[in-house]
């Protein structure tokens, strides 16, 4: 294929003009020896699912190494800033979307802008429209949702309803008689009169109760609102009748056991292994441990959204693209390094992707999941939110710290330590002190 002329020229003044100079090519060398490193936090069935396409694209190019260096997502974040800054960075490296990871590597011109290869290879007519945009930030590396284009993601990730088939069945119910939030908090209700745990949890970490939180706003808060709250919209706030009524209800269901009591002793793991064990009728969380509780679960489990305020109403939840790969900087092939990335994203990696718990996030991909699977309730949810424009994002998305803002809150309020109101309050007052400056 022939050279292709950058597509991102440099602008004066940008904070990234230097990180895109000359011309691209998508053809990988073949007549010298390449090694690039890959930086990573996927584990379990999504990591097995790397690994994999690490070896058939060297496969595909016997003269390019590439070699992964995994982190746990707990630490990762906390270093990737460091990593990226050092004189041995990484080519390639996972990074978060929005002001998690991604703002402060854009800010540092860690990451290039990769808006020529996106040009170059299509990816625009991979994804469904607006899909992308959750991968972009303006030079000003304080502005996303728009700008340069700076990572690619090989799949969706999506937050549900896990729940035990056979404790189900036992209350008499049916998960697709569970048509709306009423219905569901009825039979939250109605398992702890059984002496069940109703939903399990372990939120130790402090992040895992927010994706509680979030998909109880995404039902009860205009969806758009949110949108314009995580991309920072001027005017935007959380002090809305959905958010409070969305919060308001989490301490209901906390206050009335509804949720696993050791929650906050728990470390997430743990909680999942005890709802794979059979402690809990429900779980909400995403489907990064589907591939997980369908292997131990053998079927046991499925998969569902949380059901809507108001039933028939259409489907949202959190959600979003997972989280992209970046090339760096200072990579000395970032031709190669985009071409991995290009692999990454196209329909011949699909199949693994999805074997390994993702899910399909390509135009066209037509993956298909075993009946009586938690993966087949969340392919099912994940084609419903995408194809109503439902995906209400990550909260914690929103500013640079608004993670430690919002887990610590949405654990102190399960703790009964916080108020619905008070909650909102100091979330907004994160929101208000970024978006000032």
């Amino acid at each position: 294929m022939a050279l292709v002329a950058a597509a991102c020229s440099p602008t004066p003044g940008s904070d990234n003009s230097t990180a895109t100079a000359g011309p691209i090519s998508t053809t990988v060398p073949t007549g010298q020896k390449i090694t690039l490193t890959l930086t990573d936090y996927e584990a379990g069935g999504t990591g097995d699912a790397i690994v994999t396409l690490i070896k058939n694209f060297q496969a595909l190019h016997p003269n390019v190494t590439i070699e992964r260096q995994y982190t746990a997502f707990a630490d990762y974040g906390k270093n990737i800033k460091l990593v990226m800054s050092s004189d041995k960075a990484p080519d390639i490296a996972q990074v978060g979307q929005a002001h998690v990871m991604m703002g402060p590597l854009v800010k540092g011109k860690l990451i290039r802008p990769l808006d020529d290869y996106a040009a170059a290879y299509g990816w625009s007519d991979r994804f469904g429209p607006g899909l992308l945009d959750q991968l972009r930030f303006e030079d000003d590396a304080r502005s996303f949702g728009s700008g340069k284009l700076y990572g690619a993601s090989v799949g969706g990730n999506l937050v549900g309803v896990y729940y035990n088939r056979a404790k189900l069945k036992a209350l008499g119910v049916e998960p697709d008689a569970i048509a709306d939030l009423t219905a569901f908090t009825d039979t939250l209700a109605k398992a702890k009169t059984a002496g069940e745990l109703p939903i399990q949890l372990g939120n130790l970490e402090a992040w895992p109760a927010n994706h509680l939180l979030s998909d109880l706003i995404a039902q009860y808060d205009d969806l758009e609102a949110v949108r314009n709250w995580v991309y920072g919209k001027e005017g935007a706030s959380l002090d809305r009748p959905g958010v409070k009524q969305a919060a308001a209800t989490l301490q209901s269901w906390v206050s009335n056991g509804y949720v696993a009591p050791s929650a906050n002793g728990t470390a997430y793991d743990d909680g999942v292994s005890k709802f794979i064990k059979g402690e809990g009728v429900f779980m909400v969380t995403g489907n990064w441990v589907q591939a997980r509780i369908d292997q131990e679960m053998k079927g046991a489990a499925g998969f569902m959204l949380l059901p809507p305020a108001k039933a028939g109403t259409p489907a949202r939840a959190t959600g979003a693209l997972t989280s992209p790969f970046a090339v760096s900087t200072k990579s000395k092939h970032p031709d190669v390094a985009a071409a991995f990335i290009n692999y990454m994203i196209s329909q011949e990696a699909a199949p693994t992707l999805f074997k390994g718990g993702y899910l399909p996030a390509l135009n066209g991909e037509s993956s298909t999941a075993g009946a009586g699977t938690a993966q087949e309730g969340s392919l099912e949810g994940w084609r419903k939110v995408t194809q109503a424009d439902g995906m209400a994002l990550y909260m914690d998305w929103a500013t640079p710290s608004m993670g430690d803002t919002l887990f610590s809150e949405v654990q102190k309020l399960l703790g009964g330590k916080q108020s619905a109101d008070g909650l909102i309050k100091a979330v907004q007052g994160d929101w208000n002190t970024f978006t000032a400056k």
